[in-house]
């Protein structure tokens, strides 16, 4: 019988259902970046796989779960980023430079890591609502410097 089943797998007739992908709600003030307690006030995480490494939504910021593998400065950056959103809109150069801004006051992101952070969107094609990598650079730039 296991050599049939096996068989049957292999031709790729024998469908077993696999779990949806794990989804996680943190609550407001309870989500941990690389041991940095980050809190974007009322506004509570979902971890899930998504299309991007991170997206927000009304009351809501999405984390890939890839977004644990960035560096420290990478991962905050992108939830400070989403975090914006909160208080901007969908305006990305504002996301972008608010969250430039908060990790230099914070002291979680210097020259160096911004440096690292602008060399992991350099190649970033622009969309509906982004603009190129290196657009987004430049205005970071400006940003980190005001």
């Amino acid at each position: 019988m296991k050599h049939v089943l096996t068989c049957i797998a292999a031709s790729g007739l024998l469908f077993i259902p696999r779990p949806a992908a794990a989804q996680l709600i943190i609550l407001p003030g309870a989500l941990l970046l690389a041991g940095y307690r980050a809190t974007c006030g009322p506004v509570d995480t979902m971890i899930q796989p998504i299309d991007d490494i991170a997206a927000a939504a009304r009351g809501r910021i999405y984390l890939h779960p890839r977004v644990f593998d960035l560096p420290r400065a990478q991962q905050l950056f992108w939830y400070t980023h989403e975090c914006a959103h909160q208080i901007f809109g969908p305006n990305e150069a504002a996301a972008d430079c608010w969250a430039v801004q908060q990790g230099r006051i914070q002291g979680w992101l210097s020259r160096d890591e911004l440096r690292l952070l602008k060399t992991s969107m350099e190649n970033f094609l622009a969309d509906a609502t982004h603009r190129t990598g290196v657009v987004r650079i430049a205005y970071m730039d400006k940003c980190y410097a005001a």
